[in-house]
Order: C-alpha cells, then structure tokens, then sequence
C-alpha cells in the first residue's frame, strides 16, 4: 500500500493529515469478549406461491412465510396497495367494499359487495346471522349463530379487520361495523 496523504477538514474546520490503513482479515483483529462472531441473519424472504385475480382487477400474490402463516399482498400495476397476514388463524380485509378473507393454510377468497353496517343482527348471505356489536372506537364484534342459533364463530375486529371461514361461508368484519359474507 502507498503511503500517500490526504488533507482533510475536521468538523472544527482544522485540516487533519489522514493516511489510508490497510484494511486487516477477520483473522488478525483482536478477539472482543462480548462481541459475537456469527454475523446477523438475513431477512427471510418468502417466494410467492401463488398468485391470484382479484374482483377489483388487482392481484393477490399470496407467501408462504411458514407452517400456517401466509401473507397475501394486494398488487396493482406492480405497486403494492397492501397486505394481509394469517398466522394460524383467519383474517380477513375491508378494502373499500373489496372483501378478502386468507386462511392459514394459504387459500384466499374475495368478492365485492354485500357489506350491512352494525351494529345489530344482518343476516349473511350463506352464513346464518350476525350480531354486531360496537365495543368502542375501531372495535366492534360479530357473533355468528348457526342454523341451531348457536354461535358458530366470533369476529374481533379491534382496530383491524377481521375475518372467518365457517361452514365454506366466508365472512369479513371491519373495524367500523361493515359486515359482509360470501357462500
């Protein structure tokens, strides 16, 4: 390596006389205790699965991040408009009247239309009642009842949508009120 010096200004406006270093192996750098030597793993990042059209004209690009955890991502002219996540449970998205519904298992279903704001009993299309209730600001909840009028499932849409399978019956609470099912 050359010896050559370099003038460079400190924050303080002083001129420093700097000379390049020779950069030493991992090898040759003095051991630190406390510091780890495995370097920090990368990000993972999820091959899409599969890909499927939306009613909106959008597409849904769905990941496989795990055993019963996929995320789907909304995809219009290559911008992402926004995403999802099932993690060992349903979820389900209000996206302006665009319904979708992802498993776990990675199986997406979406419709448009069909949304009855709560709070108070909606009949659902396929999928018996409803009973709405509005539990303060962005949190309302939906019993569903069966044909027996038992309930068959219960949506928490706190802050975030929420959403369901239930007897082939797809059904989607928003955070607001609007509910909506599809058979």
């Amino acid at each position: 390596m050359n010896d050559a010096r370099v003038d460079a200004t400190s924050w303080g406006g002083a001129k420093q006389q700097m000379r390049p270093v020779a950069l030493r192996e991992q090898s040759e750098l003095p051991r630190d205790p406390h510091r780890t030597t495995t370097p920090a793993a990368k990000p993972k990042t999820a091959p899409t699965v599969r890909t499927q059209k939306l009613p909106d004209g959008s597409t849904a690009e769905i990941h496989k991040l795990g055993g019963r955890h996929h995320l789907l991502k909304i995809v219009h002219d290559g911008e992402v408009l926004g995403t999802m996540e099932a993690d060992h449970q349903d979820a389900g998205l209000d996206a302006n009247d665009m319904f979708i519904v992802l498993t776990p298992d990675g199986r997406a279903r979406a419709w448009m239309g069909g949304g009855h704001q709560g709070p108070g009993n909606v009949e659902l299309m396929g999928a018996g009642t409803a009973k709405v209730t509005k539990d303060g600001e962005d949190h309302c909840r939906a019993r569903i009842l069966g044909d027996a009028g038992g309930v068959s499932a219960t949506l928490d849409a706190n802050e975030h949508d929420a959403g369901v399978e239930v007897d082939r019956a797809y059904i989607v609470l928003g955070a607001g009120g609007v509910i909506s099912a599809h058979g």
